[in-house]
């Protein structure tokens, strides 16, 4: 028993204060935010811009961790996108019928820039949560300094 005892506190000291503070987001927690259309002078239309409901604000800025399927997307400029979304790219967000709050922007840090990420690997990443209502050029969540936890 007592030999018990001492491989729980030999565990729990191995694990930095970060591993003791990242929170787990789960895909339910994104569903707190609803969309509301307002007119864009860029555009010259109405486009849904979200509202972020209490809970998921509270989050706003903490790092946390959240697993799902990646999705690369080729940018013009050659750099590649990453996001994380909750569904394989058959019934993704751009490609299905889910919506917004079931994709996630991710913001590599430099170390995983060079990364080894396939379509519709299921990965864990960690980051700083940021809500985004107005940058079109995002996506409404973003993980910035994301980092690679595993990957399957």
């Amino acid at each position: 028993m007592l030999l018990s005892y001492i491989s729980i506190i030999i565990f729990l000291s191995s694990l930095s204060q970060t591993d003791l503070e990242l929170k787990k987001l789960s895909w339910m927690q994104l569903d707190d935010m609803t969309m509301e259309y307002k007119y864009n002078e860029e555009f010259g239309f109405d486009i849904p811009y979200p509202i972020f409901g209490e809970d998921i604000k509270k989050l706003n800025g903490q790092e946390v961790s959240l697993e799902g399927y990646v999705l690369l997307i080729s940018a013009d400029d050659d750099e590649e996108i990453v996001i994380l979304s909750k569904y394989p790219y058959s019934q993704c967000f751009f490609c299905g019928g889910a919506g917004p709050e079931s994709v996630v922007d991710v913001l590599l840090t430099s170390e995983y820039l060079n990364h080894n990420l396939k379509m519709d690997q299921k990965v864990l990443f960690k980051g700083r949560l940021k809500l985004n209502a107005d940058d079109l050029d995002h996506l409404n969540y973003i993980f910035e300094d994301a980092e690679i936890i595993s990957a399957k």
